[in-house]
C-alpha cells in the first residue's frame, strides 16, 4: 500500500508541473513557510491562551511544555488582527466552511433569523444547508440579475419587515468586489463578511476593509486568494461580548488547533511587500485575460466597471453540454478550470481564477499566449499540437517558481 501511494504521489506532482491551475479557489503556499508542517511540532496539542500558573491550575486539562507555542500563536493572531484592522483574531479554524460551522455553533440558537447571500448572487453553495442543519431560519437576499448585484433596496425592505440576528455575506463568486455597506448597518444584527476570495487584496489595501464598511466579524480561509496553509481565521471589529462568546465556543468545538499551520500563516503574512505586488497582479491579470478572451470570440462574461475587479472570470457557454465539453477539452490539455452553473442565472459555463497561476509566475506577457490556447482548444478540441503547446506553456511557468 505505501509503495503504491508514494508512487502515485510522485506521479501527481509530476502531472501538476505540466498543468496550469485556473481554479479560483486553489493556490500554492510557499515551501519555506509550510516546511514547519512536516517537522516534529506537527500534531502536538496546544493552546492559544496565555495563562498564569493560578489560571492554568483552574483549567480541566493542560499540556506541558507548550508555553512558547502559546506565546507565538498570540503574536501571530495580533499580526493578522493588525493586517485586517481588527481588534482581535483567531486562527484556530481549519477551513472556511469549518469557520462557518463553528461560528454559528458558538453564537446562534435554533430559530434565529439569518439574512444570507444566495448562491444565485455568488454565495457559497454549502452555507444555507449548514445553517439550516443548525436549526437557523435562513432568508436570502434579493438579487438583481441584470446588474449582477444584490438588489440593495429590495433587500433592505426585506430586512425592515422582520428582525435578523445575523447578516452573512459569504461571497465565493463574483467578478467585482461588491459594496455591501448597507447590509452591515442593519440594526440589531451581528454582521459577518467572508473575505476568503479577497483576503490578499484587503490586507494590501486594494479593497475597502469590511470593518471600515461596518461589518462586525470577518471570516476567511488562508489558501485561496491568499497563498497560505490549509487554515482559516475569524477576526472581530470589537472585543465585545459577542467575541468572547465566540472564542469560548471555539475553545469547546476545536480540539487540536494545528499550530504548525498557524506558524505558516504568520510567516506568509510577513511577506507584505510581495503580497502587495501579488494583489495588483492577480487583479490586472484577470482583467487582461478576460479582455483577451473576448477579443478572440470566447464568450467570457464582461465584468462591470463599477467596482474593483476580482481574480475570477467566467466563460458562459450556450448549453450545459458545450460547457462540459470545453471543460474536458481544456483538462485534456492540462488547463484546469471549474465546470459549474454560473450565478445570476447565466447558465452553465466555466469559472477561472488566476491566483495560482500568478503565484507561479503568470505575467502580462503570457496573457495573449494563454488566451490563444484557450480559444484554440475551445474551437478545435484537444489536438496533439495543442496538447504540446499547452504542456510547453505550463512547464515554462513552473520553471519560474
Amino acid at each position: 500500500m505505501s509503495a503504491r501511494l508514494r508512487h502515485s504521489l510522485a506521479q501527481q506532482v509530476t502531472l501538476l508541473h505540466s498543468s496550469l491551475i485556473l481554479n479560483p479557489v486553489e493556490n500554492f503556499p510557499f515551501a519555506d513557510d509550510i516546511s514547519v508542517l512536516s517537522g516534529p511540532l506537527h500534531g502536538l496539542y496546544n493552546s492559544d491562551k496565555l495563562r498564569s500558573r493560578a489560571q492554568r491550575l483552574e483549567t480541566p486539562i493542560q499540556f506541558a511544555g507548550r508555553q512558547g507555542q502559546e506565546s507565538d500563536s498570540r503574536a501571530i493572531y495580533e499580526a493578522w488582527a493588525d493586517a485586517l484592522g481588527a481588534s482581535d483574531a483567531t486562527l484556530r479554524l481549519l477551513s472556511g466552511l469549518h469557520a462557518h460551522i463553528i461560528l454559528f455553533m458558538a453564537l446562534a440558537r435554533p430559530g434565529d433569523n439569518v439574512l444570507l447571500l444566495p448562491v444565485t448572487a455568488g454565495g457559497h453553495m454549502a452555507t444555507k444547508a449548514i445553517l439550516e442543519r443548525l436549526g437557523l431560519n435562513v432568508v436570502e437576499m434579493i438579487v438583481d440579475e441584470s446588474s449582477m448585484t444584490v438588489d440593495m433596496g429590495a433587500t433592505l425592505n426585506l430586512a425592515s419587515a422582520q428582525s435578523f440576528k445575523y447578516v452573512f455575506v459569504d461571497r465565493s463568486e463574483g467578478l467585482v468586489y461588491e459594496d455591501f455597506t448597507p447590509l452591515a448597518n442593519i440594526a440589531g444584527a451581528t454582521t459577518i463578511f467572508d473575505a476568503s476570495q479577497y483576503l490578499t487584496n484587503i490586507i494590501s489595501g486594494d479593497y475597502a476593509n469590511p470593518f471600515e464598511r461596518g461589518f462586525d466579524l470577518v471570516v476567511a480561509s488562508l489558501h485561496k486568494n491568499f497563498p497560505g496553509p490549509q487554515q482559516a481565521l475569524i477576526a472581530t471589529n470589537e472585543s465585545n461580548e459577542v467575541w468572547r462568546t465566540l472564542i469560548g465556543g471555539i475553545s469547546i468545538y476545536v480540539s487540536n488547533m494545528h499550530t504548525t499551520s498557524i506558524y505558516a500563516a504568520g510567516l506568509t503574512l510577513d511577506r507584505r511587500e510581495w503580497l502587495a505586488a501579488y494583489s495588483q497582479r492577480i487583479m490586472s491579470m484577470a482583467v487582461a485575460l478576460e479582455e483577451a478572451l473576448l477579443e478572440l470570440g470566447v464568450p467570457a462574461v464582461q465584468r462591470p466597471d463599477t467596482a474593483p475587479p476580482t481574480h475570477h472570470l467566467w466563460i458562459r457557454e450556450a448549453s450545459k453540454e458545450l460547457a462540459f465539453r470545453t471543460y474536458e477539452d481544456l483538462e485534456t490539455c492540462r488547463i484546469l478550470t471549474n465546470f459549474r452553473s454560473l450565478p445570476y442565472s447565466l447558465g452553465y459555463g466555466l469559472r477561472l481564477g488566476v491566483s495560482a497561476a500568478v503565484r507561479i509566475g503568470l505575467s502580462s506577457e503570457d496573457i495573449p499566449v494563454l488566451a490563444d490556447l484557450i480559444a484554440d482548444i475551445r474551437r478545435r478540441g484537444p489536438t496533439a499540437l495543442l496538447r504540446g503547446r499547452a504542456k510547453e506553456f505550463n512547464q515554462e511557468l513552473w520553471s519560474r517558481v
